[in-house]
């Protein structure tokens, strides 16, 4: 064998000896320490250039702390809420929308937990006099910069509809408004990045070709995001993330912010800027004040409640994770209270004293900190609560396990999987199944008797879109989901295999008319 040939002989040899060893770190870090499971299988949807949540998407996720399961689940308007809203619920009420990053989204606890849910049930409290009713909406999403933000309010399809938008800082915006990172999904497209022109306007600059494919498989690996937190200070193991922003990034961030601003004054609803009580940047802060954006500082307030809070480094606080350096429920409910705090000046509210908060967030807490049925069945109080801010998890098997045998329900559609109806309930049933059954997305369209009933994005479709994972009891091959709470005139339901770019395989289908139009009732 000549010298070049065992040169290359030798090259090959270590190439795949590479590979073999990139395989079973990627295959021994998913089993032993699977912290970026949620990150490697998140699915979004291309949205002109702007990836946002994909509705219906739900999956389980580990609490960093406890290691138990919860669910990650994405209602019909792309919020990551347990509740749907209506466009009669959103017509009718005042809708104060919160838009941030991942300290918005709070994956890493159950969505009841998040600041939005707690802060929406203070002001929804009696109060001495009457009050219009509140909604909290929650359009975080992890990874987002100040451009995600403004272009989720922009392509919501709620402006008109948020009558006050409060968006959360956080330090690392500025330079993701300028910046590409690993975007992920199906039918994967770079997104967009901000920069000034030569007039200072802002122009959109979209990432060059080719680069979609490598991008988007290297987004699924859990050894990617491992090395962007040994990298890049992500991750709790390395300290404090600073970022160091690039030239004209801070430029970038006052049109962006000039533009959120004026858009949503332009619409007739309040912005506000909420600084997080971790860090106030002084370069940002000089910005806030120069636009005339008001802000509210929760490291004011957190300061306020706890004197010791403005002196104790973050990785030392009892608001954060221990293994995560995000906020945890401590930190998402005293948010809670302070923002509540800050609304009840801004909306005129009676205000409630320190101890009706209090009262008021412990109904609210121990209805979901008691242990599943422990005490719950015979208050009432506790299943109104749950009635509005769980209403969709409480359908899933992975949460609730379904309140009947599926065989005595009606049996409404008999496919690849049977469909039993009970008490507002649909049971899928496959006996002798597979695990692999249930990897298709189950799809689930749901058309109410009354039009008003469906949420806003859905009124242009005429249907629901409950679409959901499933999640197998493995002894009786079935999962459970709770139909909505409004009247059902009919429903579509099935399996499908989605492709991306809109393509998807559907495997099996059937519908069943639940009320027949013009029934009484």
């Amino acid at each position: 064998m000549s010298r070049v040939a065992r040169a290359l002989a030798n090259l090959g040899l270590v190439l795949a000896s590479c590979v073999v060893v990139l395989l079973l770190a990627e295959a021994g870090l998913r089993l032993i320490h699977p912290k970026y499971e949620h990150l490697a299988q998140a699915t979004t949807v291309r949205d002109q250039g702007r990836f946002v949540p994909e509705p219906g998407y739900r999956r389980g996720r580990r609490h960093p702390d406890t290691g138990e399961w919860h669910t990650i689940l994405v209602n019909s308007l792309g919020l990551r809420q347990h509740r749907d809203f209506t466009a009669a619920a959103l017509k009718s009420s005042v809708n104060i929308g919160f838009f941030g990053d991942s300290f918005t989204d709070n994956v890493n606890m159950a969505a009841e937990f998040s600041f939005t849910e707690p802060l929406d049930y203070l002001l929804n409290v009696e109060r001495e006099k009457a009050q219009p009713s509140f909604n909290v909406l929650n359009f975080g999403h992890g990874g987002w910069g100040t451009a995600q933000s403004m272009q989720r309010y922009e392509m919501s399809g709620l402006r008109g509809r948020v009558d006050h938008v409060y968006y959360v800082y956080f330090r690392n915006d500025v330079v993701e408004n300028v910046t590409w990172g690993l975007s992920k999904g199906e039918g994967y497209r770079p997104p967009w990045r901000f920069r000034l022109d030569d007039r200072g306007q802002l122009e959109r600059v979209e990432a060059g070709r080719g680069r979609g494919f490598a991008l988007a498989l290297l987004s699924k690996l859990h050894l990617s995001y491992l090395a962007l937190d040994a990298t890049s200070g992500l991750s709790e193991h390395v300290g404090w993330p600073w970022y160091d922003p690039p030239p004209g990034a801070f430029r970038v961030f006052r049109q962006l912010l000039r533009r959120f601003k004026e858009e949503v004054e332009a619409d007739g609803a309040r912005f506000r800027l909420v600084w997080l009580p971790l860090y106030i940047d002084p370069d940002v802060a000089a910005i806030v004040a120069d636009e005339g954006v008001e802000s509210v500082s929760l490291m004011d307030c957190f300061a306020e409640h706890d004197p010791a809070h403005p002196r104790t480094d973050w990785l030392s606080s009892p608001y954060r994770f221990k293994n995560d350096w995000h906020w945890n429920e401590a930190g998402n409910r005293l948010a809670a209270m302070c923002l509540h705090r800050f609304l009840e000046r801004q909306l005129g509210l009676p205000p409630l004293s320190d101890e009706a908060v209090e009262v008021a967030l412990g109904r609210y807490y121990s209805t979901f900190e008691a242990q599943p049925g422990a005490g719950r069945a015979d208050d009432p109080e506790a299943a109104a609560i749950r009635a509005r801010y769980v209403p969709l998890i409480d359908g899933s098997a992975s949460e609730v396990r379904g309140p009947h045998a599926p065989q005595s329900g009606q049996l409404v559609i008999r496919s690849t999987f049977d469909v039993y109806l009970h008490d507002g309930w649909l049971s899928y049933v496959k006996p002798g199944c597979d695990r692999a059954d249930f990897d298709p997305i189950f799809f689930l369209h749901v058309m109410p008797v009354d039009a008003a009933d469906l949420p806003p994005g859905r009124l242009a479709h005429g249907f629901d879109n409950l679409d959901f994972g499933g999640y197998p009891d493995a002894s009786s091959c079935t999962v459970w989901t709770r139909l909505p709470s409004y009247a059902v005139e009919r429903i579509r339901t099935g399996q499908y295999h989605g492709y991306g770019e809109g393509l998807h395989q559907v495997l099996w289908e059937g519908e069943h008319i639940v009320v027949p139009r013009g029934a009484d009732g």
